[in-house]
């Protein structure tokens, strides 16, 4: 186990990487696809608007109200981990059962931040390693959550 890894990530209080061997991971050495996704500023509201056939442009109006973010999707590639294919099958399954138990506090204390989501989707998923005789069994997958109310 990568002492490392510890601490990196919870999810409803629980680290990810000592409970299920799941841990944030990239498709290459250096990328930060994950830390983009998540500091990447939410889409803004639109304001409301009148378009007058007899009029250029729109009119809004002189002081506009507070801006407001949207809705959105934020996609995280994970990887998972274990020394036996018995227990990469029983973290799998903890993990999963973890995603779709509703609200999801995903916690990045490197970032000191906190997100409230719940799991969408998993967009795609790689077998790593073969479920034979392997010294470690891995396996990586994009998950696709949503922050219905994202802060900054």
């Amino acid at each position: 186990m990568e002492k490392v890894l510890e601490g990196l990530l919870l999810i409803n209080g629980q680290d990810v990487y000592t409970t299920y061997g799941a841990y944030l991971t990239e498709l290459k050495a250096g990328d930060h696809a994950n830390y983009n996704e998540l500091l990447k500023p939410p889409a803004m509201k639109p304001y409301t608007a009148v378009a007058y056939r007899e009029q250029d442009g729109e009119a809004l109006p002189d002081v506009l109200p507070i801006p407001r973010f949207e809705a959105r999707d934020i996609t995280l590639y994970f990887a998972l981990t274990a020394e036996t294919k018995t227990d990469w099958f029983a973290k799998y399954t903890a993990f999963i059962t973890l995603l779709k138990s509703g609200w999801l506090n995903i916690e990045v204390p490197e970032l000191n931040k906190t997100y409230r989501m719940y799991y969408k989707d998993c967009t795609n998923y790689e077998q790593l390693t073969y479920l034979k005789e392997e010294a470690v069994y891995a396996s990586r997958f994009k998950l696709k959550f949503r922050e219905p109310k994202p802060g900054i």
